[in-house]
């Protein structure tokens, strides 16, 4: 019984340094922390929503009902020196999350930028996204953990001039 809980006690470690570690490594890289830091866990992301009477707001809401937490992190650069290592360590990280079983959903390659979203699919949903957007001058990232509806998103897509059809 010992050796089980140290088991379980071990592997939730792990996975809160690996969760963390992407972050960590950018600061690493960089010598900065994020210039904007924001967490919301369910309560606030419901209350949020909620307070918000608009016809868009109750549509997120439907979408993002299942989501747990969402983590937002932001870089910004005054002078990128780093910009090859912070591509190699989102490469590595990508790989680290596919082999995981996360889904590269959206990738994008260009000289002045890079983005990938993945997430673990099933069925219509979701889960557990990540955005990284990494340019010349910022990297964001973006963290989901839950469950988002694919049908949802792609409906309300359409308000937003975003084309999503072929997602499913």
């Amino acid at each position: 019984m010992k050796k089980i809980s140290i088991a379980i006690i071990f592997t939730l470690f792990i996975t809160a340094v690996s969760a963390k570690s992407f972050i960590d490594e950018v600061i690493d890289i960089t010598g900065t922390s994020p210039d904007i830091n924001i967490n919301l866990g369910t309560g606030i992301l419901r209350t949020i929503l909620a307070l918000s009477g608009d016809d868009d707001a109750k549509e997120v809401s439907k979408i993002m009902k299942g989501l747990d937490k969402i983590r937002l992190s932001v870089f910004e650069f005054d002078d990128n020196k780093n910009h090859t290592k912070l591509r190699k360590a989102l490469t590595s990280k990508v790989k680290n999350l596919k082999s995981k079983g996360y889904e590269s959903i959206v990738t994008i390659k260009d000289k002045d930028e890079t983005v990938h979203i993945l997430a673990k699919v099933k069925d219509q949903f979701l889960n557990d996204a990540i955005i990284v957007v990494l340019e010349e001058d910022e990297m964001v990232i973006i963290s989901m953990d839950g469950l988002l509806d694919l049908k949802q998103l792609v409906q309300i897509s359409d308000h937003f001039d975003v084309e999503l059809e072929n997602l499913l």
